[in-house]
């Protein structure tokens, strides 16, 4: 009885890092969830480590809440109670260490979006570096956003997000690269991309 085909494609996924390295949509298994205060200030954050249904990792993930003024984050409160609907959980609570058990090894289906950036401070500080973002959850079964099980519309949202968000580049040589083109073209006759971040489909 055959119980494996080769796959190289699968294969080739053991010891080449193992670690998501582009933007787009997964299938996705939290397997850390814990908040985090910042030392500096009053910012607090949701931190969640990932793990795709490849077995790729994807970690600290954060989702600020709380700016570092104090003030309500509007749109990452916003983020994670739309991740919390997709899971179908009502509360999230924090023992001692912060962590979230509500959360530990739920299943979600998650857009995030690669950002290359150039580090400020440490021993690393000049070098290029990238983090990921979180943009969108959807129901890890049905594919919806929870703003489209409310209304029962096709699930869409998700599928479109995923196959038009791009890597975003925010190093400092990139950045004055971005700036000079900008100068030198004042039109630009092209349709926006997509920017669900103005409109964000929960």
């Amino acid at each position: 009885m055959n119980k494996f085909t080769y796959n190289q494609e699968e294969a080739a996924q053991i010891g080449a890092g193992q670690y998501v390295t582009k933007s787009g949509g997964y299938d996705l298994k939290i397997v850390r969830a814990q908040f985090s205060k910042s030392q500096s200030n009053q910012s607090e954050a949701l931190e969640l480590d990932f793990e795709t249904r490849e077995g790729l990792k994807c970690n600290y993930v954060s989702i600020n809440h709380t700016k570092g003024d104090g003030n309500t984050n509007e749109y990452g409160g916003k983020l994670i109670q739309a991740i919390m609907g997709c899971i179908g959980i009502q509360n999230l609570t924090a023992d001692q260490q912060g962590n979230c058990p509500e959360l530990y090894n739920k299943g979600l289906k998650g857009v995030i979006q690669r950002v290359d950036y150039t580090k400020q401070s440490g021993p690393n500080a000049g070098q290029d570096g990238y983090k990921f973002d979180f943009k969108l959850p959807a129901n890890i079964q049905t594919s919806k956003t929870v703003k489209e099980t409310m209304t029962n519309a096709e699930a869409t949202s998700f599928k479109q997000y995923s196959e038009s968000i791009v890597d975003k580049d925010e190093r400092q040589a990139a950045g004055s690269a971005r700036a000079a083109t900008n100068n030198a073209v004042s039109q630009n006759t092209q349709s926006p991309s997509i920017d669900f971040d103005d409109d964000i489909p929960f």
